[in-house]
């Protein structure tokens, strides 16, 4: 690409080619972006969200980690950081991440959601019931989520009959 390409057409071009599953085709369009724009949010998180697709956990976890010090008021950031960050060191890093992130943002449904998931998987039993009754009461969605979900095969009992209190 020309000097003369603006970060915002690199980003369009990038992201279609993500759409379209060519990631090698993306990364360089990304690499074509201007050095003294490669911090900004935009591009990070489009790296972030390159670095899923391709499955490098290790670089979506420190771009995750960079979102959420740039703008931390964005619960999807905490909640893509989390994820990679699950996938390259473990359920109980992610789970510590999404517990700050819901200070934060304690009315995030999917945070809730996604800390059931890592809290069933941990065999934290209590603690993942608590936060998937308040996820399903910010979004009645969750309950049906929940039910086909593999990481809350162990709840999945508590789950169909209706979230009883225990």
């Amino acid at each position: 690409m020309s000097a003369s390409v603006s970060t915002a057409t690199l980003l369009r071009y990038a992201a279609g080619y993500i759409a379209l599953g060519l990631q090698a085709e993306a990364r360089a369009e990304l690499e074509a972006i201007a050095c003294a724009d490669q911090d900004t949010l935009p591009v990070i998180s489009l790296r972030a969200h390159l670095c899923s697709k391709e499955e490098d956990w290790a670089g979506a976890a420190t771009l995750g980690e960079k979102l959420i010090r740039l703008e931390p008021s964005d619960a999807g950031h905490w909640i893509q950081w989390a994820y990679a960050v699950r996938r390259y060191t473990g359920i109980p890093n992610a789970r510590e991440i999404l517990l700050t992130a819901l200070i934060q943002h304690p009315q995030e449904p999917i945070l809730h959601f996604n800390l059931a998931c890592y809290e069933a998987q941990l065999s934290n039993l209590h603690a993942a019931k608590s936060h998937l009754r308040n996820a399903c009461s910010l979004q009645a969605e969750c309950l049906e989520m929940a039910l086909t979900d593999t990481d809350l095969v162990p709840l999945h009992p508590w789950i169909s009959a209706g979230l009883p209190l225990d």
